[in-house]
């Protein structure tokens, strides 16, 4: 199947066609060069692979950063991943409904509801969140 190029005529000098997805990265941006390959025991990959998850990074990632000397990404506290696991989808029904309010189609469940709930989970939180009034 040939492709063709970008900003080709389309078929039968129609408008010029442009490639779907994004646009290719400059030669000097391509992440093709290798380094040699490394072994490890079985401890130390693991080890290796617990530092990337600690961080949020891949295992390249991590090797990247660290082989050329930049920093890591601060490890985020587990207590905020249990937090966000539970607000998201408290803040993805507010949004939802805010839409619909704007949109002049809000019915359903009331939005005191969704703030109480969203309070609720903020309180339940140890009240590091500011006032009483939340």
């Amino acid at each position: 199947m040939s492709e063709l190029p970008r900003d080709a005529p389309a078929a039968g000098g129609g408008p010029l066609r442009r490639r779907a997805g994004r646009p290719r990265l400059a030669a000097d941006r391509l992440r093709s060069a290798a380094l040699p390959p490394v072994r490890l025991t079985q401890a130390e990959l693991d080890q290796v692979e617990e530092l990337a998850n600690t961080h949020g990074l891949s295992v390249s990632a991590l090797v990247r950063r660290i082989v050329l000397g930049r920093r890591l990404p601060q490890p985020v506290p587990r207590v905020n991943l249990q937090a966000w696991a539970k607000l998201g989808p408290l803040a993805g029904n507010l949004n939802q409904y805010v839409k619909a309010i704007n949109q002049g189609r809000a019915g359903g469940v009331p939005l005191q509801l969704l703030l109480d709930d969203l309070r609720d989970e903020l309180r339940g939180r140890g009240g590091d969140h500011g006032s009483e009034r939340l």
